[in-house]
């Protein structure tokens, strides 16, 4: 079960479990850190914390659920299954189902992609799309680092990490490509 450091009014306090996160204060815009993170990360960009408060969502919204009586294995394997249409917090977006299968595959390379439309259309939005792709690379390397023993730590996490990182790098490929094309429009407006 992997321990979270979090960055509560500017002190590092932790660490906590994920159940644990809530009643510390921990917001979707706070900074949280876990063995095996390159570096600290928003609480909404990390895929356990946002599929622990989901769930957390969930139980409040339908009480009865949580009546029946369950296992230790029955509750960890409820606790790592996506629910969709309970955002994180105060946002509320549906989320994408996650297909084990999928997991196991490298994410959609999308570097080549974002630098083209970062070069062609719109570059402050760009240079986002590259740092996604970038590290949705990063964290699929870790993944595999791990799983070939290499390193310790959960490959699962990492897996999915790398493809939370390429959907947003998708997402940020899509909104550069799309700003760029009102950009050029509003210039070519201004000059005819």
């Amino acid at each position: 079960m992997a321990l979270y450091f979090a960055m509560i009014d500017g002190e590092r306090k932790g660490p906590f479990t994920l159940a644990q996160l809530n009643d510390a204060g921990v917001r979707p815009d706070t900074y949280v850190w876990a063995k095996g993170m390159a570096d600290w990360q928003k609480a909404d960009e990390v895929a356990d914390i946002c599929r622990h408060f989901r769930q957390h969502l969930f139980d409040k919204m339908h009480p009865s659920s949580c009546l029946s009586v369950e296992s230790p294995n029955d509750r960890d394997r409820r606790s790592t299954e996506p629910r969709s249409g309970f955002g994180f917090g105060y946002y509320n977006f549906p989320m994408p189902e996650e297909d084990p299968a999928e997991m196991q595959n490298p994410p959609m390379p999308t570097l080549l992609i974002a630098v083209m439309v970062m070069l062609f259309c719109f570059p402050p939005t760009g240079i986002v799309a590259i740092y996604y792709s970038i590290h949705s690379r990063n964290l699929w390397n870790k993944a595999q680092e791990i799983a070939e023993g290499k390193v310790k730590g959960d490959a699962d996490i990492f897996r999915r990490n790398a493809h939370d990182a390429s959907r947003k790098a998708k997402m940020w490929v899509g909104i550069t490509f799309f700003t760029g094309l009102i950009f050029y429009a509003f210039v070519v407006s201004l000059l005819g």
